[in-house]
C-alpha cells in the first residue's frame, strides 16, 4: 500500500531525476551533513541499519562502511533513484548494502529487524509523519535508535534561498503552502517535529539546530549549477514549464550570488540543518 503517491511521481519525474544527473555534486555538498548524522547514530560494526529516503545510495553506502559486520538497508519511493543506488554499490564493491522500492510510511517491515534508523533529508516528505514514525518504530528492535537530519527553513539556507529567488524573479512564485507540508523543509520547526515523535511513542528525543558547511565541487560555477537544478528552483521550473534559456538565466544569477562563498576556488556555503535523535 502506498500513501505518498505524489512523492513517488515527483521523484520519478525529470525534476526528481536531476538528483542522478547531479549526484556527484550533491553528495559532495552534503558530505558534512551526512557525517554529522552518522556520528550521531553511533553505528557499531554488527549493526543492521535502515536508511529512509536513501535516493541514489550515498547514505546507505556510507553507513554500510561503518557496519562491516552488519547490513545497511536503503528504502526509497523512486525506482530510478534506487536503480542508480544498486549500480553504485556494485561499482564500489559494497556487499553489505541492499535496497528496497517501497513507501516507508506503510511498508510492512519485519518487526524488530533493525538496530538503527538513519535518514539524510528523507524524513520530511511523508503525508502522515506520525503514522510513518509509528510504522518505522516497529522495524526497530526494543531500545533501537533513530538519527536523522532535515533542512531548517529556506530563509536560513542560501543553498535554497538564492536559487529560489532567482527562479521566482525569472518565472514567478510558487503557490504558498503550509510550512509543515511534505517537502524538504517540512521539519524546520524542531519543537513541532519533537511533538510528532513523542506522539508516535518515541523516547529520549533530542532535537538540535546544527550549523554545517556545504562543500560542492567545481568552484562557484559547479555549485550554482547543482543548487539551481534541484530544490526550489527545480520545482519552480517544473510548475512554470521553464525552458533551457530560463534554466541558464537562473544558474547565472545564482553563480553571481554565490561568489562571496568562494574560498580560493573552493566553495563553502553556510547551512542550517536540524539533527534529531531518539530511541524506541
Amino acid at each position: 500500500m502506498m500513501a505518498n503517491e505524489a512523492q513517488e511521481t515527483y521523484w520519478s519525474s525529470p525534476a526528481g531525476l536531476k538528483w542522478i544527473e547531479h549526484e556527484r555534486a550533491l553528495d559532495a555538498a552534503m558530505a558534512g551533513m551526512l557525517e554529522t548524522m552518522l556520528d550521531a547514530a553511533d553505528i557499531a560494526k554488527p549493526d543492521r541499519i535502515l536508511d529512509i529516503g536513501c535516493g541514489t545510495g550515498a547514505s546507505t553506502l556510507a553507513a554500510a562502511r561503518r557496519a562491516p559486520d552488519g547490513e545497511s538497508f536503503g528504502i526509497d519511493i523512486s525506482r530510478p533513484l534506487l536503480e542508480r543506488a544498486e549500480i553504485r554499490a556494485r561499482e564500489i564493491g559494497v556487499e553489505n548494502a541492499s535496497f528496497l522500492l517501497a513507501d516507508a510510511q506503510t511498508h510492512p517491515f519485519p518487526k524488530g529487524a533493525f538496530d538503527i534508523l538513519i535518514s539524510r533529508i528523507g524524513m520530511s516528505f511523508f503525508s502522515d509523519s506520525v503514522a510513518a514514525f509509528e510504522n518505522l518504530t516497529k522495524a526497530l528492535k526494543a531500545g533501537g535508535r533513530m538519527a536523522f537530519v532535515c533542512w531548517a527553513a529556506v530563509s536560513e539556507n542560501p543553498w535554497f534561498l538564492i536559487p529560489k529567488k532567482a527562479a521566482e524573479d525569472r518565472l514567478g512564485p510558487l503557490h504558498e503552502t503550509e510550512p509543515t507540508s511534505p517537502g524538504p523543509t517540512a521539519f524546520q520547526d524542531i519543537d513541532h517535529v519533537a511533538g510528532l515523535m513523542k506522539k508516535a511513542g518515541l523516547s529520549n528525543i533530542r532535537a538540535d539546530r546544527t550549523e554545517v558547511m556545504l562543500t560542492p565541487p567545481d568552484g562557484v560555477r559547479g555549485a550554482a549549477r547543482a543548487a539551481s537544478r534541484v530544490g526550489p528552483a527545480a520545482r519552480i521550473m517544473k510548475v512554470y514549464g521553464g525552458d533551457e534559456a530560463d534554466e541558464t538565466a537562473i544558474e547565472e544569477c545564482v553563480r553571481g550570488e554565490f561568489m562571496p562563498f568562494d574560498r580560493d576556488g573552493d566553495v563553502r556555503v553556510p547551512a542550517v540543518i536540524n539533527l534529531f535523535t531518539c530511541s524506541t
